[in-house]
């Protein structure tokens, strides 16, 4: 999941530290502060609008090319959509190989519980929009496609170090995101791909068990007792 950091999310949401993949889990009956969240990344998003305006002298954040028409805004963002849905997929196949996406799964959903579906949405939308707005609006026309990469990856360190493959991951997600802003000049891609890659995960983690993949065959997690 890209968009919610792990520390800035710990501290936020609260946490409990995530319990061994052979025990049994159930979720955490206390909802995400989804709200809090959320006044978290709109201050992210004012910090980028006032970057962008200073360094740009334009407040228009939301497109590269200033010549782009309405109907080129409306339609830009089925690409993200594409992109996000194919993304996510791609990870549910690799969950049942790669032993840190299963822990990466359980760490999440440790911190968020299980929070309702309009919390979900208003996460989502939150982050997307916050982090589109910082890092590939303000951070990428100031800095370029490599810096706001690597600076958005470094915003997604995790708290174990069999977590570190989400780092590298998120320097992808970022370079992805990037190139996408650039190819079709303006946020519309980024944030929809944003917004349904950590829809679609934030859904998954909240309300599914994962797959894990420990020392042998790939087994599901075992069911409550």
């Amino acid at each position: 999941m890209y968009g919610l950091p792990a520390y800035g999310t710990r501290a936020l949401v609260g946490y409990a530290p995530p319990m061994r993949a052979e025990q049994p889990r159930t979720p955490r009956p206390e909802p995400a502060r989804a709200r809090t969240v959320a006044t978290f990344y709109g201050g992210v998003l004012l910090f980028g609008f006032f970057w962008h305006g200073v360094s740009q002298d334009t407040n228009d954040v939301w497109r590269l090319w200033p010549e782009q028409d309405l109907l080129t805004l409306l339609w830009t963002p089925v690409i993200g959509v594409v992109a996000g849905l194919f993304t996510v997929q791609a990870f549910r196949v690799l969950q049942g190989r790669m032993q840190w996406l299963g822990e990466l799964h359980l760490e999440f959903s440790s911190i968020f519980g299980r929070p309702s579906d309009g919390e979900l949405v208003l996460l989502a939308a939150a982050s997307a929009l916050g982090e589109e707005v910082l890092f590939r609006g303000a951070m990428l026309d100031a800095w370029g496609l490599w810096i706001s990469s690597v600076v958005f990856a470094l915003l997604h360190i995790p708290p174990r170090a069999v977590l570190w493959p989400w780092t590298a991951s998120a320097l992808v997600m970022g370079l992805a995101l990037g190139l996408l802003t650039l190819a079709t000049g303006n946020l519309g891609a980024a944030v929809a791909a944003h917004f349904v890659v950590n829809l679609q995960n934030l859904a998954y983690i909240t309300r599914q068990r994962p797959r894990l993949a420990l020392r042998g065959p790939v087994r599901p997690a075992d069911p409550p007792r």
